[in-house]
């Protein structure tokens, strides 16, 4: 059962469905599925004709995938323990969901500016902002097509209630709480 999530509108459309099955696997797959029903959905809210139920994908170097056919449609996909995510936008796009996760302090020294650790340090709690910010960066190199091969240290977050701050001028985020997951989402400008 797919559903769609409301999002501020400059950001796209973003789609979640159930991903129960702990396989990887089988949330990948789900992830795929909600893609197909959801460019649908999306290809008729913008007028956009989407002839094949299947767009065919073409993929950057870093093996970032795009619809072939479609220029104008971006979309990115995220998948966790119990949620799949598709994001479809006119803008590049990235999208990371997350069950909560326990904070991973090697993690957090390799790949958190300083600022962000002194933020995990101070915060109420811990894991959870772990998993925010974690997401965060995710989204933003999923969205320059590169991966977290990215210096993800150079990039730095800075999340309040209902705005979410950063030092790349280059990408807007959102981020929203749904049930126990955290959804990340960047478009770049």
């Amino acid at each position: 059962m797919i559903r769609k999530i409301k999002i501020p509108e400059q950001f796209g459309s973003l789609y979640v469905c159930p991903a129960e099955h702990r396989a990887r696997h089988m949330q990948h797959e789900a992830a795929h599925i909600l893609l197909r029903q959801a460019v649908q959905e999306y290809a008729q809210e913008h007028a956009i004709s989407v002839e094949e139920e299947r767009p065919l994908f073409a993929y950057n170097d870093y093996g970032k995938p795009s619809f072939s056919d479609y220029p104008e449609i971006h979309f990115n996909l995220s998948h966790c323990d119990g949620l799949a995510v598709c994001l479809l936008s006119a803008h590049e796009c990235g999208v990371d969901a997350e069950m909560k996760r326990t904070i991973r302090h090697k993690v957090v020294k390799r790949v958190f500016s300083t600022d962000e650790q002194k933020l995990l340090a101070g915060a109420e709690d811990p894991d959870w902002m772990f998993t925010r910010l974690w997401t965060l960066k995710e989204s933003y190199v999923k969205a320059i097509g590169i991966g977290i091969g990215f210096p993800m240290q150079t990039v730095s977050f800075y999340p309040e209630e209902n705005t979410i701050h950063s030092n790349r001028k280059d990408a807007e985020f959102y981020q929203i709480s749904l049930e126990e997951h955290v959804i990340s989402i960047c478009i770049l400008k």
